[in-house]
């Protein structure tokens, strides 16, 4: 799984992989506009920045400022991907 990284680390986004119950919360977490919180150690490896290690994945509550804030830059990035496979409108 890919996330964008809002604080903790100086890097845009890292790689992690996830147990079932942690990607679950994950999922849902992304399904109502939620960013989640993960602990792990910060490593890179062939250009990639991955997390290993991740525990203790934790929805965080925002404000809906933040969250509004949050889903449109989600939207423009899939439409920016959609776009790019040759998808969209």
């Amino acid at each position: 799984m890919r996330l964008r990284v809002l604080s903790g680390a100086d890097v845009p986004q890292v790689r992690i992989t996830l147990e079932e119950e942690d990607y679950r919360i994950a999922g849902h977490a992304h399904l109502v506009g939620l960013p989640i919180r993960v602990r792990g150690r910060l490593e890179s490896r062939g250009g990639f920045r991955r997390l290993s290690g991740a525990t203790g994945v934790t929805p965080v509550q925002v404000d809906e400022a933040e969250r509004d804030r949050l889903v449109k830059s989600l939207q423009e990035n899939l439409d920016f991907f959609e776009e790019a496979c040759g998808g969209g409108p």
